[in-house]
């Protein structure tokens, strides 16, 4: 199925000959124009119900101000589309989500396993010094509630989150410092962590929100509209490489 696709496309995009090719590599427009055509044909027999398609272009009226025919009919002539190329544009994504079902259901909830660490979402304060002495006595007075953790960072922490009260999140850990890690995965929500040193810092933290993503028909989904992308991205770098050959007389020197 794969080849079938290839050849199409390559067919499709050789008439425009080596110097067009270029010219469209250079501004950085082929790629994404062959990857287009990738979901042009992956989705050509691919159909939508009724009420899903009237939804979204309900929608899409909304969103750019459509209130009756006049206002579709200049929508229309400053975008240069008619009304059945409208249509097509409002079906296409609903197309590719049902595609991406189609053909990466199956694998959707071995893609969310892979990437669950990435998936959880952790909100959590955070205030960091150099001293350790100042470290200590801001953890005793928010041990003893003598203060709140949003004003202690706001006045006293050396780092970006001063800005944000000491509020982080929320967000994934993996871009977080593995000793920040390993202590917030274990946390109790509420509880005032001991300071820790962390390179130059020593880091106070608490553990607001912990929140585990689950594998739901919404999370299904997401991950196989991933992986449908990633096989997107791989198969039309493939044919962007093959426009880009020798043989076709295109030098990327």
């Amino acid at each position: 199925m794969n080849d079938y696709y290839d050849s199409s496309i390559k067919r499709s995009l050789e008439v425009f000959g080596p110097q067009a090719l270029n010219t469209l590599r250079r501004f950085g427009i082929l790629y994404s124009l062959v990857k287009q055509q990738f979901i042009e044909e992956a989705t050509a027999t691919v159909d939508v119900s009724e009420e899903l398609m009237q939804k979204a272009l309900t929608s899409h009226y909304r969103e750019n101000h459509i209130k009756d025919e006049n206002s579709l009919c200049e929508w229309l002539e400053n975008h240069f589309l008619n009304k059945e190329e409208l249509l097509h544009q409002v079906s296409l994504p609903l197309k590719v989500s049902k595609l991406a079902l189609e053909k990466f259901g199956m694998k959707a909830e071995s893609q969310f396993l892979n990437r669950k660490e990435e998936l959880d979402q952790f909100t959590y304060s955070l205030l960091r010094v150099q001293d350790s002495g100042t470290a200590h006595e801001l953890y005793l007075q928010l041990e003893a509630n003598e203060a709140s953790f949003e004003n202690l960072a706001r006045d006293h922490s050396q780092g970006p989150e001063r800005k944000s009260a000491g509020k982080v999140g929320p967000c994934s850990l993996m871009k977080a410092h593995p000793q920040l890690q390993k202590i917030l995965k274990t946390a109790t929500p509420g509880i005032v962590q001991e300071p820790i040193l962390i390179e130059q810092w020593w880091v106070v933290t608490r553990l607001d929100e912990r929140h585990e993503a689950s594998f739901d028909d919404t999370m299904r989904q997401r991950m196989a509209s991933e992986l449908l992308q990633d096989w997107l991205t791989i198969e039309a770098k493939a044919v962007v490489k093959s426009l880009l050959s020798a043989e076709n007389g295109i030098s990327m020197l």
